[in-house]
């Protein structure tokens, strides 16, 4: 397995795709794969056409972001492209659209890719060998119901799958995937990886529960708003579990999020803001009639440091990386001003890697807010 990542700023599209190639060393024609990485700011239905055109004969996927990541560090108004090379790795793509009013009318499409990627649905085996990695679009809230969908077509919870909710920088609500040159806003992309080489997918929570749990009363799973926990005003528990005011509580969501208790293990829902009714919004749904962890956020280098011992137990020879993290989390590292060593220790552990701030991550069936979630393959 080999990976190239090269990056680009060059602001049109067809400028940046002539850029991106000549930085690469291998001819065009001769990688499985291609997946970018590209700010708001980009022509996204343009640069999709422009990079396709440049590797007709590989599978290439796309997301728009809120910020990049490369060997630099967490970058901004640019393109990140990287490039996935083995002869025994099957790859195939496939792009789902109106994934928030018809994801079931893309089950054949994502039959059709898996089955050429040589994965099999229905196998309780297709997890030792293959995985997925998908990009969703954001604004729709159609996370949850993309991944079940997904699920109920390979029919094996334990296939592995990493994926990013594409992401958007500025006051208009927009995001953007692709699949060889076509452009969706409500759906997702995904690549099918079928491959010999050993490989990790694991999600970094940086957040440590405080013991303290709340019971959603009344919430709207779709929207994804909690109106009421322990029967009264979202707003007011939550302060009261912090021990501050309301107001003052408004400004301690990112180190406070909520934990939801998922198949014996606990994710995270962050909190999107309170409405003047006292209802909270969240970027991940949370049901009626459940229990909520308090958590509060611990040491980020600790965990980091973790992570990267973590992955190269798992793989100790690592060749290529692909790393989701949380937009809040990439602007808690600036205020923290610990970003530069959360990269100097990726440098350390990848000898090459990239990826992208984006507004929600997917681990298997669960979508979740202020993680990071990494694809690492070896040799």
């Amino acid at each position: 397995m080999t990976q190239e990542v090269v990056s680009t700023k060059i602001s049109d599209a067809k400028g940046a795709a002539d850029d991106l190639v000549r930085q690469l060393h291998a001819s065009p024609d001769s990688y499985n794969a291609v997946i970018f990485m590209a700010a708001i700011k980009y022509d996204f239905s343009a640069l999709s056409v422009a990079i396709k055109e440049k590797f007709p004969n590989s599978e290439v996927i796309g997301a728009s972001t809120a910020g990049e990541i490369d060997l630099n560090g967490f970058q901004n108004d640019s393109v990140v492209l990287t490039t996935m090379s083995d002869s025994r790795t099957k790859v195939k793509g496939v792009l789902v659209e109106n994934g928030s009013k018809y994801p079931v009318g893309n089950k054949a499409d994502i039959e059709k890719a898996l089955a050429a990627a040589g994965i099999s649905c229905g196998d309780p085996n297709s997890h030792r060998s293959a995985f997925a990695i998908t990009f969703i679009n954001g604004v729709f809230n159609a996370e949850e119901t993309v991944l079940s969908n997904f699920y109920s077509i390979i029919q094996n919870d334990k296939f592995a799958l990493a994926g990013g909710t594409a992401g958007f920088t500025g006051s208009e609500a927009k995001t953007f995937v692709s699949y060889n040159g076509r452009t969706t806003q409500d759906g997702a992309a995904f690549l099918f990886v079928k491959t010999p080489c050993r490989f990790d997918i694991r999600q970094e929570d940086i957040f440590n529960p405080t013991g303290k749990t709340i019971y959603v009363t009344r919430s709207d799973t779709i929207n994804r708003t909690i109106y009421t926990l322990n029967g009264q005003s979202a707003k007011s528990v939550y302060a009261r579990q912090l021990g501050v005011s309301e107001s003052e509580a408004e400004g301690m969501t990112f180190e406070n999020p909520f934990g939801r208790h998922i198949n014996g293990s606990i994710h995270i829902a962050a909190l999107a803001g309170f409405a003047g009714d006292g209802s909270c919004s969240l970027f991940a749904r949370v049901v009626p009639n459940s229990t909520l962890e308090m958590m509060h956020i611990g040491d980020p280098e600790a965990k980091c440091d973790e992570t990267c011992k973590g992955i190269k137990q798992a793989i100790p020879n690592p060749k290529f990386a692909l790393l989701m993290t949380c937009i809040t989390r990439t602007m808690a590292f600036d205020r923290m001003r610990i970003a530069g060593n959360i990269i100097r220790k990726y440098q350390q552990t990848f000898p090459t890697f990239c990826g992208f701030s984006c507004y929600g991550e997917q681990i298997g069936r669960v979508h979740c807010n202020q993680t990071l979630v990494s694809v690492v393959i070896g040799e």
